[in-house]
């Protein structure tokens, strides 16, 4: 006998939890092996702006995709105003730039009604791996070339893994080849970096080549059936999840070996 319970269900976007807690993690042991020092003030600090993203966030990334009001842009303030602290300390803007042009498109994708969009979905995950920069300068990271690739290759990564979703839905114009066309411009700053700051080592394109199979994979795939997508779809999530904790220990491994 089931006992249906009354008590309202809250919700929270398992997708976006896991891209912000992933990333959080690779900011912070970014910085503990990759820094000489650092501020366990600042950790704490950052830390706990991580979970307010995280608790708060998430649930309030799910009102804005559906049916907005006045306080959900208002709980989003709360959320994003502490990254002025960026602004505050002249940090180069540039380091900052791609989280507000992603939380512009998402912005602007909520107010129009399309919070779900394919747009919004995308700029929405790429948003969420972008904070990597942000938390690890605001904990006191220098700025270098290794830190530009793993932030690079973290950002391109999320944009290729959330795309390939968006198109292999049936309901979504996109086709699955999309996500391949758009690794493939992303390998083109990730080489860049690799040739002229990071000595043209091979081992820092060993993090590329699961994602590279992949988007080459995916020009020959097709759409899911309407009947198959929840569960395919659920096992599409667990995996890129799992992908991305392997490219998140790659990314942290690699600049160790080549020191």
């Amino acid at each position: 006998m089931r006992v249906h319970s009354t008590q309202k269900v809250r919700h929270m976007d398992s997708g976006a939890v896991s891209a912000l807690a992933t990333t959080y993690i690779l900011s912070l042991i970014s910085l503990i092996t990759l820094n000489t020092s650092f501020n366990p003030l600042r950790i704490t600090l950052v830390f706990m702006l991580a979970l307010l993203n995280i608790m708060s966030l998430t649930r309030v990334h799910l009102r804005l995709i559906s049916r907005p009001r006045f306080i959900d842009y208002v709980l989003l303030m709360i959320n994003i105003l502490p990254y002025s602290y960026l602004l505050y300390t002249g940090y180069d803007l540039m380091w900052i730039i791609p989280s507000l042009i992603f939380l512009l498109i998402f912005i602007i994708e909520a107010i129009r009604g399309k919070g779900r969009s394919t747009v919004a979905n995308i700029t929405g995950t790429v948003l969420m791996a972008s904070v990597y920069l942000p938390w690890y300068i605001m904990m006191g990271g220098l700025i270098h070339p290794t830190i530009l690739y793993i932030s690079t290759v973290w950002l391109a990564y999320h944009a290729f893994s959330s795309t390939y979703v968006e198109g292999k839905l049936p309901f979504r114009s996109i086709k699955p080849w999309v996500s391949s066309v758009v690794w493939s411009a992303s390998l083109v700053p990730v080489t860049y970096l690799v040739v002229n700051y990071l000595n043209l080592n091979i081992y820092y394109f060993i993090p590329l080549i699961e994602p590279t199979i992949r988007a080459i994979h995916a020009l020959w795939e097709s759409k899911l059936n309407t009947s198959e997508v929840r569960l395919r779809i659920r096992r599409i999530g667990w995996g890129s999840l799992i992908e991305s904790i392997i490219l998140m220990l790659l990314l942290l491994l690699i600049p160790l070996l080549t020191r």
